[in-house]
């Protein structure tokens, strides 16, 4: 069975979690659900809303649809979409609002860390390891993400969809921009035999989301989570796993 060492923190608060399957990935106990708003785990201050703490609790009680061995079995007749946040970053802040911006110059924006670095490498070895053909590998536009593909998949293919909209406390207008923007994404069946990689942002991610999820959708949740997506066409798909990076190569055992 797939282990995951993926605990979840309070703002104020650590709270240990223990080791359990790829298939069972829920925020855990009652006692983690109890927790207030406020002490919710992985989003930065600047973003704490209600919209992002809902989006979080989503991602921790997110439930895989399919047994670990039928995953792995599956990823490798391809047919997926999987969509993955950028791995993590020295610090997490909004610079999509940053007046300073240029998507051109990675030294305006948020970069890899070298955690970072090693867990998109992790990933791609990984997903090597436990023979998952790679089609696709799309990212967005921001230093981040690209280099978390590149790192991962040694190619990638930049799309301004998957960008940041200009905003951090982001509007129900803007998340509907956001679904309309990735939902094409999400839903196009890969080539035969292989699977599609997005390499994204969690805002995006959280607004495509909300139909599915909703109301309020799943903010992706840590940085380098991705989640497994069965394609359905015309903008429509299905969530189907949650993959943290050092669980990739233990598909590798099944």
């Amino acid at each position: 069975m797939l282990k995951k060492a993926a605990c979840i923190a309070a703002l104020a608060l650590m709270a240990a979690c223990s080791s359990e399957s790829v298939s069972d990935q829920t925020g855990n106990d009652s006692a983690t659900q109890e927790q207030p708003a406020a002490q919710s785990s992985g989003v930065e201050d600047y973003e704490v809303n209600e919209t992002t703490i809902s989006g979080e609790q989503r991602n921790a009680d997110f439930v895989n649809k399919l047994e670990d061995e039928q995953l792995a079995g599956d990823l490798r007749d391809g047919g997926y979409v999987i969509y993955v946040r950028h791995a993590k970053t020295d610090k997490d802040w909004g610079d999509q609002v940053s007046p300073d911006l240029n998507l051109t110059d990675c030294s305006t924006q948020r970069q890899l860390s070298a955690d970072g670095k090693a867990d998109a490498k992790m990933i791609g070895e990984g997903i090597k390891t436990a023979g998952i053909p790679v089609g696709e590998v799309i990212s967005s536009e921001y230093c981040r993400a690209f280099n978390t593909a590149e790192l991962a998949f040694g190619k990638h293919t930049k799309n301004q969809d998957l960008n940041f909209l200009p905003c951090v406390e982001c509007t129900p207008e803007d998340y509907k921009k956001y679904a309309d923007r990735v939902s094409p994404l999400l839903s196009e069946t890969p080539e035969q035999g292989t699977n599609t990689f997005l390499v994204g942002h969690d805002d995006p991610f959280q607004g495509v989301t909300m139909s599915v999820e909703p109301p309020n959708g799943i903010y992706p949740e840590p940085m380098g989570v991705a989640y497994v997506v069965k394609p359905m066409g015309d903008g429509k798909f299905e969530l189907i796993a949650k993959i943290l990076p050092s669980q990739w190569q233990e598909l590798a055992e099944l």
